[in-house]
């Protein structure tokens, strides 16, 4: 029986062996996040962490209007990251 492994799927196995996967999906999930809401946005986000092992996003924004105003959007805005990304990754996203 032989096995077809694309190079992704070798990357990816060598990732996880050397537990770079998380540090990647971070990097990832942060990246989408400024990808998604914008360089406005992006501007009044002071810090963008992801924790991987619980899939919770936490953005720390530093004008409490706008976290008020994303609260309203908090599923939309995972839906879109996840979209961008191309799986569902983020399950949770707190603003600070």
């Amino acid at each position: 029986m032989s096995h077809e492994y694309t190079i992704k799927d070798l990357i990816d196995a060598a990732l996880r062996k050397y537990n770079f996967d998380d540090s990647i999906s971070r990097n990832r999930v942060e990246e989408a996040y400024r990808e998604v809401v914008g360089p406005f946005i992006v501007q009044l986000t002071r810090s963008v962490s992801y924790n991987a092992s619980n899939h919770t996003l936490k953005v720390v924004l530093s004008v409490p209007a706008l976290k008020n105003e994303l609260t309203y959007k908090t599923t939309d805005l995972i839906n879109a990251i996840n979209q961008k990304l191309g799986r569902e990754e983020v399950k949770a996203l707190f603003l600070l």
